[in-house]
C-alpha cells in the first residue's frame, strides 16, 4: 500500500476541518511526489491495482510496483506475522487491544488465501487487518465503538448506507448494513460490526454479494490469539519523552520479497506525534543524496513536511506533518540518526 496523493489530500483536510487551508504546500507536495513516481514508473513495470477507494471525503488507491523479480512465488504464509508467545488475544485480554503498538490481538488467517496483499495495524486505539487481492476487506477491533465510526473507509461506495439490520456473529450480536456501489457498477459494501466479547467492538467492512456469506466471512476471524506487528527496522535514537505508538506493515506476494511498505509512529504525552517510513523501491532505484545529516545517513528535504533517505533496499521517510503534528526537523534528523535495519528485509524472524 502506498501513502498516494489521494491520501495525503483526504488526512490533510480532515486534519485541518473547519478551518482554512492552505492548498500551496499540497500543491508542492503533490508535485514533488508527481516528478518521482513518473521516474521510477520509467523504470519499473507496474503491477495491478489493488483498489480505488472513493468516499465523500477524498479517494485512496493502492498501487503495488513490482521490481520485476525472477524469484519463485511466495507462499500464502509469507502474508503472516509472527505469532507472539506470551501475548494473549483479545477474547481474553479485551483492554490490551490498541495498546500495544508490537501486537495484533487477533487474525485472520483463514482468509490470506484470497489475498495477495495484506496490511497489518497496531496501536493508537485500534488494530486492523486490511486485505487486497480476490477478497477485499477490511477487519478492525477496538475497545471503543467511537473508535471505529473515526476510522476513513477505504473501500469503494456510495456514501449512502442502508439502514442496519441486527445480527448475530458466532453467536454474539451485532448490526450490519449495505452501502450500494458506486456508479460504474462492482459490488456493494457489507459493514458488519459485532461484539465478539464483551467490552470489544469488531467491524468487517467486505464487498459481498449477500448478508450470509458475509456473516460466514465474519465467523472466521479468530480473537484467541495475537500476533507481533514488525517492521524490518529499529529506532534507537528519539526525542526525550518520546516512545512508540503505532506499528504498521504492508506484506505482498507480487513484488522483489514478501515486505513492501511499513510504519512507526512515535509520540509524547504533549501530543507530538511523527511517522517513519520504510518503502521498498526497485533495485537500481534510489535518489541522490541530500544535503542534511543524520548519523551516517545523508538526509534530503522533501518540501518542509517529509525528511527523506535512501537505506537499500528501502526509501525512508520521516512525516513531520500530516502524518505528524509538532516535531521539528531537527527532531526528525534525531529519528533517523537512529534508523537501524534488520539483517534481512526478507527474513521476518530477524525483524
Amino acid at each position: 500500500m502506498s501513502f498516494d496523493l489521494e491520501k495525503r489530500l483526504a488526512m490533510t483536510l480532515t486534519a485541518h476541518e473547519g478551518s482554512a487551508v492552505d492548498p500551496a504546500p499540497i500543491v508542492a507536495g503533490a508535485l514533488t511526489r508527481g516528478r518521482r513516481l513518473r521516474r521510477k514508473q520509467r523504470m519499473v513495470r507496474v503491477v495491478g491495482v489493488a483498489a480505488a477507494c472513493l468516499m465523500l471525503a477524498g479517494a485512496a488507491i493502492w498501487l503495488p510496483i513490482s521490481g520485476g523479480s525472477d524469484r519463485a512465488p511466495l507462499p500464502v504464509s509469507a502474508l503472516l506475522l509472527p505469532a507472539a508467545p506470551g501475548e494473549p488475544g483479545a477474547a481474553s485480554r479485551p483492554d490490551l487491544v490498541g495498546t500495544t503498538p508490537g501486537a495484533v490481538h487477533f487474525t485472520v488467517d483463514r482468509l490470506l488465501a484470497e489475498a495477495d496483499y495484506v496490511t497489518w495495524t497496531a496501536g493508537r486505539g485500534i488494530e486492523s487487518v486490511e486485505l487486497r487481492g480476490r477478497i477485499a476487506a477490511r477487519v478492525m477491533l477496538a475497545r471503543d465503538r467511537a473508535a471505529l465510526d473515526e476510522v476513513q473507509q477505504t473501500l469503494a461506495s456510495s456514501g449512502s448506507p442502508q439502514q442496519p439490520v441486527e445480527v448475530r456473529v458466532n453467536g454474539r450480536p451485532g448490526d450490519a448494513w449495505y452501502d450500494p456501489a458506486p456508479p460504474p457498477g462492482g459490488q456493494g459494501l457489507w459493514v458488519v460490526r459485532w461484539r465478539p466479547v464483551d467490552g470489544l467492538w469488531a467491524q468487517l467492512d467486505i464487498h459481498g454479494e449477500s448478508l450470509e456469506a458475509v456473516i460466514g466471512t465474519a465467523s472466521l476471524v479468530r480473537f484467541d490469539e495475537a500476533r507481533r506487528c514488525v517492521v524490518p527496522f529499529r529506532l534507537e535514537s528519539l526525542p526525550a519523552g518520546t516512545r512508540l505508538q503505532g506499528c504498521s506493515v504492508n506484506l505482498g506476494l507480487d513484488g522483489q520479497g514478501a515486505f513492501a511498505e511499513g510504519s512507526l509512529v512515535v509520540g509524547d504525552e504533549a501530543g507530538r506525534w511523527l511517522t517513519v517510513r520504510a518503502q521498498r523501491v526497485p533495485v537500481g532505484v534510489g535518489n541522490a543524496a541530500g544535503e542534511l545529516r543524520a548519523g551516517p545517513y545523508r538526509v534530503r528535504r522533501q518540501g518542509s513536511e517529509v525528511l527523506e533517505m535512501t537505506v537499500a533496499p528501502n526509501e525512508v521517510e520521516v512525516f513531520l506533518k500530516v502524518w505528524g503534528d509538532g516535531y521539528t526537523e531537527r527532531d526528525g534528523l534525531t529519528v533517523l540518526s537512529g534508523y537501524t535495519p534488520a539483517p534481512d528485509v526478507d527474513d521476518i524472524s530477524t525483524w
